[in-house]
């Protein structure tokens, strides 16, 4: 019963974290990874779907119909995936060897 408790409470935590942020007027979003196995396959995925859903909260869909907006959406989804980069590198490294990343495990994904 406590397992379960600290499972949702992490998982509500790591919800809450993708929830983007508005700091001096730059869009970021705080993607926690704390509740998942990055040493697997499984744990990876849903790390990336993670990250693939805030991209797309901060910079929009690719797929608009209107051509600026979805050029401007590409061009943003190109620079967040940059920038969180090697940050994801970092935490599949520190999974791979057990070391632990950083004590909120996760990542800021911005454009």
């Amino acid at each position: 019963m406590l397992f379960n408790l600290a499972r949702a409470a992490a998982i509500a935590a790591a919800l809450i974290a993708a929830v983007p942020a508005f700091a001096g007027g730059a869009k970021s979003a705080k993607v926690s990874y704390a509740d998942l196995n990055l040493s697997s396959s499984t744990g990876k995925a849903q790390f990336a779907q993670r990250i693939d859903s805030a991209v797309e909260r901060l910079c929009g869909s690719t797929s608009q119909r209107e051509l600026a907006k979805a050029l401007e959406a590409r061009r943003c989804t190109t620079a967040a995936l940059e920038s969180v980069e090697p940050a994801i590198e970092l935490a599949h490294r520190n999974a791979a060897t057990r070391q632990l990343a950083a004590r909120d495990m996760s990542v800021t994904v911005a454009p």
